[in-house]
């Protein structure tokens, strides 16, 4: 089956993306579901769920300067590619991510490791669902995908 035929190929794709480029939206961009009545989220679930669609709205947009300015200040790719570097890996990459949908934030917790971490205060994991389109091939999958967004200092990040 051609999909299953690339899905690792797809998943590394993706994982190379999120690290290179991060990723962009379904054509609602940025829209997940809104919470049943009576459910409410916490400001925390609300400020990673706005890091989340900045992330992915520059994505699809192809906002390189944007998408650079949401990846983590100490992730280890921030740490190893200054933002030339970022821009010569996004511009020759086949990988983009046309659509996405969050579909759940989870497991928002504090940095157990601050010897690991020290900059870090919180993870999150954030859940979507992407569409990615393979340049080089003209084809385009579906996948699901947990992406890790981080807080350092007051604000959340792409990890």
């Amino acid at each position: 089956m051609k999909t299953s035929k690339y899905r690792l190929q797809f998943a590394l794709g993706v994982m190379a993306a999120a690290i290179i480029l991060g990723v962009s939206g379904f054509p609602a961009s940025g829209i997940c579901a809104e919470p049943s009545a009576g459910i409410s989220i916490s400001s925390e679930e609300t400020a990673v769920l706005e890091a989340a669609r900045k992330y992915f709205d520059a994505e699809v947009a192809r906002d390189l300067p944007t998408v650079y300015r949401c990846l983590a200040p100490s992730s280890a790719y921030c740490a190893s590619h200054d933002y030339e570097a970022f821009l010569a890996e996004a511009n020759t990459s086949p990988v983009r991510i046309v659509e996405y949908k969050i579909v759940r934030i989870a497991h928002i917790r504090n940095n157990d490791d601050l010897k690991g971490f020290p900059l870090v205060e919180k993870f999150a994991y954030v859940e979507v669902d992407v569409v990615v389109h393979y340049k080089d091939k003209n084809e385009k999958a579906d996948v699901n995908f947990g992406f890790t967004f981080i807080k350092e200092r007051g604000k959340w990040y792409k990890g």
